[in-house]
Parts: C-alpha cells; structure tokens; sequence
C-alpha cells in the first residue's frame, strides 16, 4: 500500500527476524480489513526496522496513537482496526 495523499492513518509492522515469524496473520488481516473498508487512500500499512521488543512479537505501531501494540494476533488486529483505524 502506497504512500497517503492527503490526511491519513499509517500503520507499521515489524520486519524483525522474530516479527516476521509470527506477523503474516496479522499482516494479512490489517491489509484485507483495509481493502474491504475501502480505506485504501487513507490508511498506508508499511514495515519498519526492528523495535527490540522482541519477547512481545509481533510488534505494530498505530502512528495516530503514537502506540505500540504487542503480540497482536488476527483476532487483536479485528480489534486494533475497528478501534483505531475505522473509529
């Protein structure tokens, strides 16, 4: 997903050796969430280096709310995604 025009919502996902193991999920469900809701040009999905919080893989952060979400599963990026990026 590319880069926002205007005003928008980024959500990063770690691309650390240990995230990486365990994100596809997780990454899978915040890419069709996005797609289904038609946030495409709103919301950009983007990966960054590793964090160090390693023990908590995987790792997303919410730009919009400066947080970081820790050992986010499918069923926690459902949750992430209507708190924060439909909301």
């Amino acid at each position: 997903m590319g880069k926002c025009k205007s005003a928008c919502n980024v959500v990063y996902f770690c691309d650390g050796k240990k995230c990486c193991r365990y994100n596809d999920d997780a990454k899978s469900c915040f890419k069709s969430l996005i797609s289904e809701s038609g946030l495409e040009e709103k919301v950009v999905f983007q990966k960054m280096k590793c964090q160090g919080l390693c023990k908590k893989a995987p790792i997303f952060y919410i730009e919009s709310e400066k947080e970081f979400k820790k050992e986010v599963t499918e069923k926690k990026a459902r949750k992430i995604f209507e708190k924060y990026i439909v909301a």
